[in-house]
């Protein structure tokens, strides 16, 4: 039976994502720095009749993503899927973010799935395995006081577009996934500083089986959110117009993005 690598597995979208390759067949290990939540998860997995392994690992860690790939190996052979889902929402104002806060920002939203990735990469090509990495729209339009976040998620989709020519003729598929906003602990404090009445939130369940049913079918893409849609063409057509609407809402940016302190997802 094959499985999958979901990091970031304990919540919001990586658990949707879970669940979804779940009910189709797929045995999870689910990695997060945070056990509790992991196996709680891995109860949800089990439910609907496959295997779930329990894999804590802290992804800011060289060591310990090396680890990571060795024991779900020992414990069930080849990867035949890793979503790169786990990420740091690391915002506000960059010169008030300790060093410490940017290297871990980086590390886990662009060092960890590249590294990830490289160490998976034999299993993918002996597996013709599938590979998930979670954008935003910010992989396409930097908004205000989300410089971490906005370098880790462009870099990202840099990374994924160009290791297209390796993966394509090695039989690896890779789906880039652009969701809106999603209901997570990262997200809610946003929500509630943005002071915009019924702030919109997609449910993570949703979001989830939306990337994995763009799996199933073969897709090189999978976006949605018609705010998030309607910014990217805004950007691509009139660039200059879009940053201007940003500053005008920085502040109101800098609220939102300082509302709580980093969290991972």
């Amino acid at each position: 039976m094959p499985y999958a690598l979901v990091t970031g597995g304990g919540a919001g979208i990586g658990r949707g994502i879970a669940q979804a390759l779940a009910r189709r067949g797929v045995n999870v290990a689910l990695c997060g720095r945070r056990p509790q939540p992991l196996q709680h998860v891995a109860a949800e997995i089990e439910a609907l009749g496959v295997a779930a392994l329990v894999a804590p690992a802290d992804l800011s860690d060289p060591a310990q993503r090396v680890a990571l790939l060795a024991g779900v190996r020992a414990a069930w052979g080849p990867l035949d899927i890793l979503v790169n889902n786990a990420g740091l929402l690391a915002g506000g104002a960059l010169h008030a973010q300790p060093a410490s806060q940017v290297a871990q920002a980086i590390a886990i939203n662009l060092l960890a799935p590249i590294e990830l990735t490289r160490l998976a990469w034999a299993d993918l090509q002996t597996q013709r395995g599938r590979l998930i990495f979670i954008g935003s729209s910010m992989s396409f339009v930097p908004q205000p006081f989300a410089a971490l976040y906005a370098a880790g998620k462009m870099g990202l989709r840099g990374f994924a577009e160009a290791l297209r020519y390796e993966a394509e003729p090695a039989g690896v598929q890779i789906l880039m996934a652009y969701p809106p906003g999603v209901r997570t602990a990262m997200t809610a404090g946003m929500a509630a500083a943005s002071g915009v009445p019924g702030f919109h939130l997609d449910a993570p369940e949703a979001a989830g089986e939306r990337i994995v049913q763009a799996l199933y079918k073969g897709q090189r893409e999978v976006t949605w959110g018609v705010g998030e849609q309607a910014l990217r063409r805004l950007f691509a057509l009139a660039p200059g117009l879009v940053r201007r609407g940003l500053h005008t809402q920085r502040h109101r940016w800098q609220r939102m993005m300082s509302a709580r302190p980093p969290q991972d997802a």
